[in-house]
């Protein structure tokens, strides 16, 4: 192994997640040339930066290049399906050394547990990197119980993106020592451009259409900004399971003619409507189900394009809003709070100015997508020294 240019695999849930900035830009900024192996429970498919390097089962075809074996396959039955995990993960550990592999990042904590035992059979160092719903949610968390004290047990370092997620799983079991915060970061060269001082009262959302975003109660605190101010807009942007609902929430509170819901948008169209806001919004709880955020993306893009923050204490926006400065954060449920504090940027664009002004400077200092990766880098780079 060249200890300076370990050869890296990232592992993650499936082909949609690499489209994923986060998960993207470890794989693009990280390490050169990554191998991306995808597909769960139980990834299938390995893949490098100009070709399908490994399939199973679905591409046996592919497969006997890299010497799986197929009578090996067809004595075990996995033939046109998934393999036992005791084979899949003597295979996959055979991979990982076919490729050399120096060292695993398991994309959210679901993932790592399907991969752990190949790393250990292999003496490969996994590296795994929680991100919301593995360490929240408690149907997850309690389904993988005895597979997380495992996973705790033998990986080499266990990033969390929150303090909040930190102290999560150290509750469940993690070692301080290896259980690592590393907030994902945003591209500040991008994300940039607001000028709330001159920007009409409008209010944007940014993220997908679930309990844990709280649009619902986005929606309802709106509704009080209205009566006071009518002049107000909201956008809502992204997609999801509630989208629906919050349109007809929308209607039923008669405020439909002052909210939009354009969809899903691309980063650049981000831009663009953060570029036209007065303050971003965002009512983050924490699900019924225990699902919880890490550290909202959309609020570090936000705060990096100069947008102050009206949102709530949860999560990793505690550390990401510094309450008072780079905007407002209000107790989970209180929309009549976070209503008040929306209206003070609309009657105040100066304060808004002033508060984007200070969130930019936070997230350049302590949030850029540079600083994150370098930080992972280095722990990436100190967990393959480590192996003997």
């Amino acid at each position: 192994m060249d200890i300076d240019h370990p050869r890296l695999a990232v592992v993650t849930p499936d082909r949609d997640a690499i489209s994923e900035s986060f998960i993207n830009a470890h794989i693009e900024g990280l390490l050169e040339n990554p191998v991306v192996i995808w597909g769960s429970p139980r990834p299938l498919f390995v893949v490098g930066r100009d070709s399908v390097l490994s399939g199973v089962p679905r591409a046996l075809a592919r497969t006997l290049s890299l010497g799986w074996r197929m009578d090996t396959l067809r004595a075990h039955g996995a033939v046109g399906r998934r393999l036992p995990m005791p084979l899949y993960s003597r295979e996959m550990a055979r991979f990982l050394r076919h490729a050399q592999i120096d060292i695993v990042l398991a994309e959210y904590g679901t993932t790592a547990v399907e991969i752990v035992e190949a790393c250990s059979i292999s003496e490969t160092p996994l590296v795994v990197h929680f991100h919301g719903f593995d360490a929240y949610q408690e149907e997850t968390v309690n389904r993988l119980s005895q597979s997380y004290d495992r996973l705790f047990q033998t990986a080499a370092r266990i990033i969390v993106v929150s303090e909040d997620m930190r102290e999560r799983l150290l509750g469940l079991g993690g070692s301080p020592e290896r259980v690592i915060c590393n907030p994902c970061g945003v591209n500040v060269d991008i994300f940039r451009g607001s000028d709330p001082l001159t920007a009409p009262p409008l209010l944007l959302a940014l993220g997908r259409f679930v309990e844990k975003k709280g649009p619902l109660l986005t929606l309802q605190a709106f509704s009080l900004v209205l009566a006071e101010e009518p002049d107000a807009r909201l956008v809502m942007l992204g997609d999801g399971v509630l989208r629906s609902e919050c349109v007809n929430t929308a209607r039923q509170l008669g405020i439909q003619r002052k909210v939009e819901f354009p969809g899903p948008v691309n980063h650049n169209e981000v831009v663009a409507w953060m570029c036209r806001a007065r303050c971003f919004v965002q009512h983050s709880q924490r699900a019924r189900d225990g699902d919880s955020e890490g550290t909202p993306v959309a609020v570090l893009e936000a705060s990096s394009c100069g947008l102050p923050v009206v949102s709530t204490k949860h999560g990793g926006i505690v550390d990401a809003v510094v309450e008072g400065q780079g905007g407002f954060l209000v107790d989970e449920g209180d929309v009549e709070a976070m209503a008040q504090h929306i209206l003070e940027f609309i009657r105040d664009p100066a304060l808004a100015a002033t508060m984007g002004e200070a969130g930019r400077r936070h997230i350049v200092s302590n949030y850029s997508a540079e600083t994150s990766l370098s930080r992972l880098r280095a722990v990436l780079l100190a967990a393959a020294r480590e192996c003997p």
